[in-house]
């Protein structure tokens, strides 16, 4: 009888702390192994088991090397994949009364650049251009009206490639930071930097990103 008592409090205490890790953990175990092959399931409980014990949040991975969640809370976790690539995952409520993850994962070589996606509960990807207005690279610059036309083209051909960080912040909006001081040789970012503005903040209103 005393041996039916302690299984019933141990099972009812596992109950209780699987319901009552943060929503966004939830949605980090079951994603779909192909958006984070390197990390399994396992692993993934390991982290969150570390997070909530205070212990420095990190596990070797299928690669063979070391992933680290720095960051978890209700609707919000951020974990470095690797040396060179990081993954964050937050919820949003929208106006429709869903909900909907937005899973950025961004690659350093070494300058950053990130791809945003979007998701159902379900991890049913959902099209980005519904969920995130797109930003365009003359954004990150301020030209004072005094420049030509032919000044300002000048200034906007080295950055070719379009590399844009996106992370989330604590009170819900998305940061996008250019990151062109990693890709440009020193000479070049210097002829543009006094007319670049280091990030733009997205708000999100519901139903997008703008």
């Amino acid at each position: 009888m005393k041996l039916r008592n302690l299984l019933f409090c141990l099972c009812s205490i596992v109950t209780l702390t699987s319901s009552a890790i943060e929503p966004v953990a939830q949605l980090f175990i079951a994603m779909p192994d192909s958006l984070v092959p390197s990390i399994e399931v396992n692993r993934r409980k390991d982290l969150i088991d570390l997070m909530h014990a205070g212990q420095k949040a990190e596990i070797v991975t299928k690669l063979g090397g070391k992933a680290e969640m720095t960051l978890l809370q209700d609707s919000l976790l951020s974990i470095d994949l690797s040396k060179r690539s990081k993954m964050e995952i937050r919820w949003y409520d929208t106006t429709g009364n869903d909900t909907i993850i937005a899973f950025v994962n961004t690659v350093y070589a070494p300058a950053g650049d990130s791809r945003i996606r979007f998701f159902d509960t379900a991890w049913k990807e959902l099209p980005a251009s519904e969920r995130i207005r797109q930003i365009r690279r003359e954004e990150f610059f301020q030209f004072p009206d005094s420049l030509t036309k032919a000044k300002k083209e000048d200034l906007l051909r080295p950055v070719d490639i379009f590399l844009v960080k996106y992370n989330f912040a604590t009170d819900g909006s998305l940061c996008a930071r250019q990151s062109w001081a990693n890709y440009l040789d020193k000479e070049l970012f210097n002829r543009i930097e006094p007319y670049l503005q280091d990030s733009i903040i997205l708000h999100w209103d519901g139903k997008r990103f703008k």
